[in-house]
């Protein structure tokens, strides 16, 4: 089929259009931003695009044409600001430089995706993403239907899907490309989003680079023991290296998931968490503005919340570690820092105090309708044991823990205690932590109190930007130490409990310190140049994080052997061809309908219909669900109620069945085939379910309405 080169052309040129629509708006939001803006005007055009076209869609439904009027909405108030305001200025140099890189790493991604494009079932969660996105393309009303459980709302958060969905439509790109194309932009523009950051803070493209490198490209340190254990085999030594196992390195605490922003673009899962890397970067990008101004301006603060605020319905995960981090530098910027303003000022500090609870109360407000509808309490809970071991813990951080350690003891080393007092403090400690089986004790405690008399010291605002990511990167993993929060999956299996927590939240962690890790080595650039000790160490850990990099798309994407191409459902055609065949026909159909399916086993070959055409059906993947919703009582109800459908000989009651979950179509697959046998009931009755394709062993039943 080859590289599908018009359809990349052609997302990258709506992807330019929304960064360019956007750009007079993040000019004025980001004056203070050396860039004046211009980095985050991709992410924050998406953002609004996103959001506008969700408010339009909940009063008058969900289309191609509510699209594209947010869209325009977009480009007509970034038209009066330049009217009103002037033409937004950027350095035409960067400018070039930065484009170049974003269109260079969009394309090598859409190259590494296109040598494994497949939407699998095993090892990701991507006939999930692709339900959903597909869905989501049906939909005319928001809050969407769940695909995967008819008759109801999404109990996910989904806005990662709707910004896939809103592409799709100004692209007309096929679902089965963009998915891939998606994977790919969402890399490229988290690439030039950190590079942003990395930039305004140090004043310097390469400085940039670097901070982007760590952030969304450098691997933990398991890639480069992967390396050297296959070196050391002496088997199929060549081999081996070129069909790298990508995997392990996300799992490298035991019973949880430590992915990592590389990992999670290569692994190609259009899902919440890969999706919100760039919005978080965005975020940080809009703090650092915040943070260089000298006055709290309301129309910034207020673009902070409605952009905090969209992690919830994004990644709910981030928007409490996002809220926190918001109050701090805002606080810190306007109380702290202001030490020339009189105690009696008292309005100066209510005015303060109002713009952080705006902030925070606008960040919920802004996203009300999507609130109402999605009701899922979760608690948070105490770990018993199974904490992390301090090994795997510097496998997955260690070059961040080497690059910031030395940027907070450099600060602080005026404060550091005697050479006896410290050695006594860090002797308890690790008792401590010996004790209570709290390996971590021994490095995050040290770290943090490092961090905190080094933010109290550093006088060099950008330095004491990157320390307060550094504490709140600390405090994340600490609490992943002590709390996890309650879901069905530890409920399941109480070996499970931290997994998702850790998933989650190591995710943020890496961000949070990835960025500082760029800083640290702008500021310790002179190590590098004359060989000092530290920074040929620090470039030795950075060569070890780079083998990951290198190696897993290697391995990932079969050594680039092949005809390459981004269709991701092509698979389907050659291995599943009748129920390919299928899928093609349902496409015709326009709506919602309702099709009677197997019950999806997660990670298994089944509920296709719904993952590649989005209609829904009566039950998808049911641990997703519960895990999802916590109603096992709904979920056992439908599965029971699928198989009396398939296998009872009752007509009545069957009939029921169908009314009570509005079942239009009746699909009769592979799946089904190998489960229960043959259709019986519906066969045996063709007055109340006539056949309305067939190919091969697959039949589809139309329901009729009057049967």
């Amino acid at each position: 089929m080859g590289l599908n080169l018009f359809d990349i052309v052609v997302w990258w040129l709506v992807l330019e259009i929304i960064g360019l629509a956007a750009f007079p708006i993040a000019s004025q939001l980001a004056r203070n931003l050396k860039d004046n803006g211009y980095s985050l005007s991709k992410p924050l055009g998406l953002l609004l695009l996103t959001y506008i076209s969700w408010i339009i869609s909940i009063f008058s439904g969900y289309s191609y044409f509510s699209v594209l009027i947010s869209l325009a909405v977009i480009g007509a108030s970034s038209f009066v600001i330049c009217l009103v305001k002037g033409k937004p200025q950027v350095d035409k140099k960067y400018l070039i430089e930065f484009e170049l890189l974003f269109a260079g790493a969009f394309v090598a991604f859409a190259i590494i995706r296109a040598y494994s494009p497949d939407i699998y079932w095993t090892g990701g969660e991507k006939f999930m993403d692709m339900s959903f996105i597909n869905g989501l393309l049906r939909t005319s009303q928001f809050p969407p239907q769940d695909p995967w459980m008819s008759g109801t709302v999404m109990y996910y958060y989904y806005f990662g899907y709707l910004i896939v969905a809103d592409l799709i439509k100004l692209t007309a790109v096929l679902p089965s490309i963009a998915f891939n194309l998606a994977t790919a932009s969402f890399f490229a523009l988290a690439f030039t989003t950190a590079l942003g950051i990395g930039y305004n803070l140090t004043e310097k493209m390469k400085y940039g680079i670097i901070t982007a490198f760590l952030v969304t490209i450098a691997g933990n340190l398991v890639g480069f023991f992967q390396l050297m254990d296959v070196l050391i085999s002496k088997n199929n030594v060549i081999d081996n290296i070129l069909s790298f196992n990508y995997w392990p390195s996300s799992r490298v605490i035991p019973d949880t998931i430590n992915e990592f922003p590389f990992f999670s673009f290569l692994q190609g899962d259009v899902h919440a968490h890969m999706i919100s890397i760039t919005f978080q970067l965005l975020i940080i990008l809009l703090l650092l503005n915040i943070f260089k101004s000298n006055a709290l301006e309301t129309i910034p603060v207020l673009a902070l919340g409605l952009a905090i605020g969209f992690m919830y319905p994004l990644n709910t995960w981030d928007y409490p570690v996002y809220l926190i981090l918001s109050v701090f530098i805002i606080g810190y910027n306007s109380f702290l820092s202001k030490k020339n303003v009189k105690p009696a000022a008292s309005k100066y500090y209510l005015k303060i105090i109002l713009a952080i609870v705006a902030m925070a109360v606008f960040s919920y407000l802004f996203y009300l309708p999507y609130h109402i509808s999605y009701n899922l309490d979760r608690t948070i809970s105490f770990v018993p044991d199974g904490r992390t071991q301090l090994v795997y813990y510097l496998a997955i951080y260690g070059l961040f823990l080497y690059l910031i350690s030395r940027f907070v003891i450099s600060k602080s080393k005026k404060s550091i205690p005697r050479p006896l007092y410290l050695i006594t403090a860090l002797i308890l400690l690790s008792i401590l932590s010996i004790v209570l089986k709290f390996e971590l004790l021994i490095l995050l405690v040290p770290m943090l109190i490092l961090s905190i008399m080094s933010f109290l010291k550093e006088q060099d605002k950008p330095g004491v930007f990157v320390i307060i990511l550094i504490i709140t990167g600390t405090l994340l993993s600490l609490f992943c130490e002590l709390f996890y929060i309650k879901d069905e999956l530890g409920s399941a299996n109480p070996d499970f409990i931290r997994e998702n927590t850790v998933f989650k939240l190591y995710l943020d962690n890496w961000i949070l310190w990835a960025v500082p890790a760029g800083y640290a080595i702008f500021q310790f650039r002179d190590s590098f140049s004359q060989k000092k000790m530290w920074g040929i160490f620090a470039i030795i850990l950075i060569l070890m994080v780079s083998v990951y990099p290198l190696f897993a798309t290697i391995g990932k994407s079969g050594m680039f052997r092949g005809e390459p191409s981004l269709d991701g459902e092509m698979y389907v055609k050659k291995e599943h061809p009748q129920d390919y065949m299928a899928i093609l026909w349902f496409r015709n159909i326009t709506g919602q309908p309702v099709v009677l399916q197997a019950t999806g086993e997660p990670y298994k070959w089944n509920t296709y219909i719904t993952a590649f055409t989005g209609l829904p059906t009566v039950l998808g993947w049911g641990g997703h669900e519960i895990n999802w919703r916590s109603n096992y009582s709904q979920i056992n109800t439908r599965f029971s109620d699928v198989n009396i459908m398939y296998t009872s000989l009752n007509p009545g009651e069957v009939d029921a069945l169908l009314r009570k979950y509005n079942v239009s179509y009746i699909y009769f697959g592979e799946v089904e085939v190998k489960r229960y046998g043959s259709p019986g009931l519906f066969d045996s009755h063709p007055e109340m379910f006539p056949r309305a394709f067939e190919y091969g062993d697959v039949v589809v039943y139309k329901v009729e309405p009057n049967r």
